[in-house]
């Protein structure tokens, strides 16, 4: 890269046409030049300490962030891309790069010609038009013939003045895709300028990537297209090249962090080695473990690219014997390296050519000293030529997944001297803890903490710590029963009390302890013990004084809801098998009361049946579709002689048939106990609506009576698995409550939902949900 002196750049800061921008190494500007802040609007103070990225129009900042690190290593020497001012307008520019001293520190110099037409005379535009290292071509705006082409042009395409001028663009043949060109006139028709990339031809046939501007100029009294052309290939090049580098260093940092990874070792293996072998395309990537004594070698991982197959199986426990030069070349030379796996040994060639392999790179692998195995790299499509950033980053990528296979090893090393102590403490959900009195300093084992979703603490925790996760409650228990222990009134330390885990929720947690370290005075010094997580035991203990209680109140039910209608039929069959002398009438209203009494009595039975399955799990449910109008309509006709008894009308008038996915014979129960329901607590001469309504997914089924209602503690209690709430009807009719926790049950296995709306003295409403069937 050029250098400027300093005194050229005391002379450029009065410059008022062309652009002067003085930067540090960073890209930071630290001064600029008249026409930097008169032509593009900003003060100083608003581009000083700025990015020089500002400059430039939102569209160019990706591609100047790319150019600009290339620029300060000298690497890049130009760049055309525009400048824009505080209003926004485009300023074309060709921008120079140079090193130079300013005041005292090395500084970056960028010099950036001012193409703007406006800005020039005819001369001045002449000049510069000639003068430019930028390619440059006038041609008409109707017609697209050539007039005029700069010596630039002429230079880097290959042709001569009489060969260009005159013809029309696509005569010539410059552009190697044309449509490229049509695509930027057409945004010249509009906006009267364009800008973009294309690929341009020279003369021989080589093909240029360039950026291209088009600009509508005035000669004289008549308008032409201006079209400057710059040549950006080896900018490209070099980004391209850029992009590699940054690919490579982000696969190897990818690499690495799934390398430190300590789960699902061989998940990550082969997520590494279809990384790498994506990267460079290879055919197969793979890994060999040798046995300890190195006489045999076995495919452990293997990754294929599409449309390779796999030949993991074919190559387990090989013996070395079969291929002596392999083992050999990689002890000796530290690699197998081909092109052409041809000019390989022939004890090579005679395994790797069955498989279609045309070029080979594999590395060995070392661990504790000892030839552990191998990492190998295939291409069977074509011969590979191996470039040597290729090369070296598989080498880095080799030397990456060995120390990750060696870090393993040891601590597989480590893990077995402790292996028996801490399946037995996971076994048992236990973990260690240790107590330092004399500092107050609790150190726990992993298991510890990962019992209460922490993660470990290598460091301990003060005792302040664990007493807080403790319950309040608990502990005032927890501190006496240990301090009866420091007080040796006891032989060890015993206590059960719950614990916040990090979730909030509370477990429960027995603890066993001992002090194992007391001074001559005999004040302990340090304790130890253990934790165990009884939390589960403790669920099961509420479930089993849940099923306690249930069982109680079934009992209660039993006892109480089914003695009184069993000896209620046996005094109406006392009476009507005895030799009293009993009316027609009376018979009638016996026989009325018996057939009544034994259907609430068989309903009961059939509920308390269904409930004792369901809780035993041995009903299953068996979704089918089916129209729950007709459903409806059955219970309806089932319920209307207890519904006339009571002069109640039931009301059902649904058109809309809606078909349903749930099991019938859940959802019949359901709706013959909430009907059922509704007539027993109906007074006389009421009435029940039934009514359907869609839900989006679900059909809502709507059951209201006008009957006596429910508090709204009675209606809160409805659902409770454990209380069942024995009620009679407004004509003494007998309920225990149990239908309705039915209900919910049956309701919840059709993923449907379930409620009670109620006001005492005025009726109630039971909603539920089922799922409409998918057409």
């Amino acid at each position: 890269m050029n250098f400027i002196p300093e005194s050229r750049l005391e002379e450029l800061l009065n410059d008022k046409l062309d652009f002067l921008f003085i930067l540090n190494m960073d890209g930071i500007i630290i001064d600029m030049n008249l026409a930097a802040i008169t032509i593009l609007g900003f003060s100083r103070e608003e581009l000083t300490h700025k990015h020089f990225l500002s400059a430039y129009a939102p569209n160019y900042r990706e591609k100047m962030a790319v150019t600009l690190p290339l620029a300060i290593k000298g690497d890049v020497f130009s760049c055309p891309y525009p400048f824009v001012t505080r209003t926004g307008e485009i300023i074309p520019v060709d921008t120079k790069f140079y090193v130079g001293w300013w005041k005292g520190e090395n500084v970056l110099v960028a010099v950036s010609t001012n193409l703007a037409v406006k800005y020039f005379s005819e001369e001045i535009f002449l000049s510069i038009f000639n003068g430019s290292q930028v390619m440059m071509a006038i041609t008409a705006i109707d017609s697209n013939t050539v007039f005029n082409v700069n010596s630039a042009f002429l230079e880097m395409l290959g042709y001569s003045l009489g060969e260009v001028s005159g013809k029309t663009v696509r005569e010539l043949g410059v552009y190697y895709n044309y449509s490229q060109r049509e695509s930027m006139l057409r945004q010249f028709a509009v906006d009267g300028k364009a800008e973009g990339e294309a690929t341009i031809k020279t003369k021989s046939g080589e093909l240029l990537d360039c950026l291209l501007s088009f600009k509508r100029i005035k000669i004289q009294k008549d308008y032409y297209l201006l079209a400057a052309i710059t040549n950006i290939t080896r900018r490209k090049q070099m980004e391209e090249k850029l992009k590699h580098l940054n690919y490579q260093q982000k696969l190897l940092a990818d690499v690495a962090q799934l390398l430190n990874k300590s789960d699902d070792f061989e998940g990550i293996i082969n997520i590494v080695l279809r990384l790498v072998g994506q990267h460079s395309n290879v055919s197969r990537v793979y890994i060999f473990e040798n046995t300890l004594d190195e006489q045999f070698t076995t495919n452990t991982y293997e990754w294929c690219n599409e449309g390779i197959s796999g030949k993991k199986e074919l190559f387990q426990m090989v013996p070395y014997t079969n291929v002596p030069s392999w083992k050999k070349i990689l002890k000796e030379e530290g690699r197998i390296f081909s092109v052409d796996i041809k000019k390989l040994p022939q004890d090579i060639i005679d395994v790797l050519a069955p498989l279609n392999v045309k070029s080979l790179l594999a590395y060995p692998i070392y661990i504790q000293n000892r030839f552990w195995g191998f990492m190998g790299f295939d291409e069977c499509v074509q011969e590979k030529v191996w470039l040597d950033d290729e090369v070296n980053l598989l080498l880095t990528v080799t030397n990456n997944v060995t120390n990750a296979l060696e870090r393993k090893l040891y601590l597989d090393q480590a893990k077995n001297s402790e292996m028996r102590l801490r399946m037995a403490l996971n076994g048992a959900r236990e973990g260690l803890w240790e107590w330092n009195l004399l500092t107050d300093k609790m150190f726990f084992t992993d298991a510890c903490y990962t019992m209460l979703g922490y993660e470990a603490d290598k460091e301990g925790r003060d005792r302040s710590w664990w007493e807080e996760l403790i319950h309040p409650d608990d502990l005032p228990n927890v501190l006496h029963a240990f301090e009866e222990h420091l007080k040796r009134k006891t032989d060890y330390y015993e206590s059960i009390f719950r614990v916040k885990d990090k979730a909030g929720e509370w477990r429960w947690i027995l603890d066993h302890g001992k002090v194992v370290e007391r001074d001559k005075s005999g004040n302990a010094m340090r304790a130890v013990g253990t934790h165990i997580d009884i939390t589960k035991q403790k669920q099961v203990e509420e479930e089993l004084h849940e099923m306690v209680v249930t069982k109680d109140n079934l009992f209660s039910i039993i006892s109480h809801d089914l003695r009184g209608p069993v000896g209620n039929f046996m005094q109406i069959i006392e009476l009507l098998t005895s030799d009293m002398d009993i009316s027609p009438d009376m018979r009638a209203d016996l026989l009325n009361e018996l057939r009544s009494t034994s259907k609430n009595t068989f309903y009961l039975l059939e509920n308390l049946l269904n409930w004792s399955r369901s809780q035993r799990s041995e009903i299953v449910c068996n979704p089918k579709a089916f129209i729950i109008n007709e459903l409806v309509a059955q219970n309806i006709l089932l319920l209307s002689t207890a519904a006339n008894q009571k002069t109640i009308d039931l009301q059902f008038d649904e058109k809309t048939n809606y078909e349903v996915y749930a099991d019938y014979d859940m959802i019949n129960l359901v709706v013959r106990n909430l009907l059922s329901n509704a007539i027993k607590f109906t007074r006389l001469s009421g009435t029940i609506t039934i009514s359907l309504s869609r839900q989006i997914e679900f059909v809502e089924v709507t059951i209201a009576d006008n009957g006596v209602g429910m508090s709204e503690d009675r209606v809160s209690k409805l659902f409770t698995n454990n209380e069942f709430h024995s009620t009679y009807g407004t004509n003494n009719e007998k309920g225990s409550g149990l239908g309705l926790v039915l209900c919910k049950d049956f309701v919840s296995r059709n993923k449907g939902t379930i409620k009670a709306e109620s006001v005492l003295g005025q009726g109630s409403r039971f909603i539920f949900t089922v799922p409409l069937s998918v057409q």
